[in-house]
């Protein structure tokens, strides 16, 4: 019976282990996640209670996420969550800045503290028809199967589509009970749309050259700190040599961590300590898009200065008058992940991309920097990502031979969940699409951005390069 016993008590360790485990790591991880997430999705989204708790929180998802009881006030507009009542953890709603994650305590003082921003003109894209020469027929079928589900229970969930040929749009595709005007979460997007606010900082002075060391308070007024050395630069490439950890799946990650639990995303970034020399290794960090923000917030004037940034350099003069970037519990935007904008919002920022920094005729980044951020970044593997914009899709290279490709010029910013904003400068395309897909196999990025640049004419002034060149080589002959 000995035996018996023993196995007993070595289940009873084994629950008791379990049960504080979730409420030591996973209790304030999936209370803060839930009600951040339901918050943004209720009153920035505007999808219903409902939907943004079994789409947004729970579908494919982390099962545990099961035991967390979230509660809506929709008079104050605020979204709590909690573990069966322990670990409670609210998202407050403010207007221009979205939801705020914090303690129950901090609600009401956030709430009124929020700040106020000029509004925003709307500059609303213009739309044109299919050019004649791409397949209509074709361009339908590829727009319908990103649409449509795989299988009979919902695993792709795509929300929305924007195609824009030569600036206009040619083509959109939205989900029941999503608009023109719906403001989505891009994720990791966001670090795309930072790399154009720091460009236009850049562009009015406010940004020093980017091989100038960064402007960080907890590393400067360390005696000999090497961390005081990581220029803005290394920063934008992912070579800062900071430590940090990326996975999504493990509750007490840095990442899960600085978004979900931390009072302050950016003060955790800053916080971790090198593990490389800075600039001599490439790894992709969340952390290092926040301790740009925090250099920001050092290179601004007041907190107002700060926090009005997207909106003043980047949202207003591309009309971008539904987006809005969210702020930690401390003030800090969240630069790595917070911005939601519609999805022709989101196509002006690969606009401006695709026209290097010009809009409307008026020059907004400084010349070079589009090159910068699409050129390979020192140590990225293969090439595949530049200042704060991928070159190539984390896929390539796993795709059956038949695949369309993907013009070699293609850039991107990518988001969790499947977000993609895909601008290809030689066919005049910038594709847009936002979804909530969690399934590596639900959806086909690569097969959909190829299969849409395939049916689409070059670039005239390409054409007219490689015309060129052919008649050079049958001169030659």
């Amino acid at each position: 019976m000995a035996w018996l016993k023993a196995i007993f008590v070595g289940l009873v360790l084994l629950i008791i282990v379990a049960v504080s485990g979730f409420f030591i790591w996973l209790a304030p991880v999936g209370a803060g996640y839930t009600a951040k997430v339901m918050c943004s999705r209720i009153f920035v989204s505007g999808l219903s209670s409902e939907r943004a708790l079994k789409e947004d929180v729970l579908a494919d998802n982390n099962p545990m996420l099961s035991l967390i009881t979230a509660n809506i006030d929709l008079r104050h507009q605020t979204v709590s969550a909690h573990a069966f009542g322990f670990r409670t953890r609210i998202a407050v709603y403010r207007p221009n800045m979205g939801c705020t994650l914090t303690n129950p305590e901090n609600a009401t003082s956030m709430q009124n503290s929020s700040p106020v921003l000029r509004p925003i003109a709307p500059q609303p894209l213009m739309t044109a028809p299919v050019p004649p020469a791409v397949d209509r027929r074709q361009l339908n079928n590829i727009l319908a199967a990103a649409m449509d589900e795989p299988e009979l229970k919902p695993s792709r969930r795509t929300r929305a589509i924007v195609i824009l040929y030569k600036g206009q749009v040619v083509a959109e595709r939205y989900a029941s009970g999503i608009s023109v005007n719906t403001p989505l979460t891009g994720w990791s997007m966001t670090k795309s749309a930072f790399s154009a606010i720091l460009g236009r900082m850049r562009m009015t002075g406010m940004l020093p050259p980017l091989n100038y060391p960064v402007s960080i308070n907890e590393w400067d007024t360390q005696p000999d700190d090497p961390r005081a050395k990581i220029t803005y630069d290394e920063l934008l490439q992912m070579r800062s040599g900071l430590e940090f950890d990326e996975s999504y799946w493990n509750p007490i990650s840095d990442v899960v961590q600085m978004l979900f639990v931390a009072p302050s995303a950016a003060g955790l970034a800053v916080s971790k300590p090198l593990v490389a020399t800075p600039g001599s290794e490439w790894q992709y960090s969340s952390g290092t898009t926040n301790v740009l923000s925090a250099a920001m917030r050092n290179l601004s004037r007041s907190i107002q200065q700060y926090q009005a940034l997207p909106a003043e350099l980047l949202f207003r003069p591309l009309g971008m008058n539904h987006a809005v970037v969210e702020t930690d519990s401390d003030g800090y935007l969240v630069a790595s992940s917070f911005m939601h904008a519609t999805g022709r919002e989101w196509a002006k920022l690969g606009q401006l991309y695709l026209q290097d920094g010009i809009w409307n005729g008026t020059r907004l980044l400084p010349e070079g920097w589009v090159t910068h951020a699409t050129s390979p970044a020192p140590h990225a593997p293969n090439g595949m990502y530049g200042a704060h914009w991928w070159l190539k899709l984390p896929s390539d290279g796993q795709h059956p031979a038949d695949t369309p490709a993907i013009p070699a010029d293609a850039f991107f910013a990518l988001g969790h969940d499947g977000q993609s904003l895909s601008v290809i400068p030689s066919k005049d395309l910038v594709i847009v699409r936002l979804g909530l897909t969690r399934k590596a196999k639900a959806f086909d990025l690569h097969k959909f951005v190829g299969g849409i640049a395939a049916l689409f004419p070059e670039h005239q002034e390409n054409a007219d390069k490689q015309d060129e060149a052919q008649e050079s080589r049958n001169t030659n002959k």
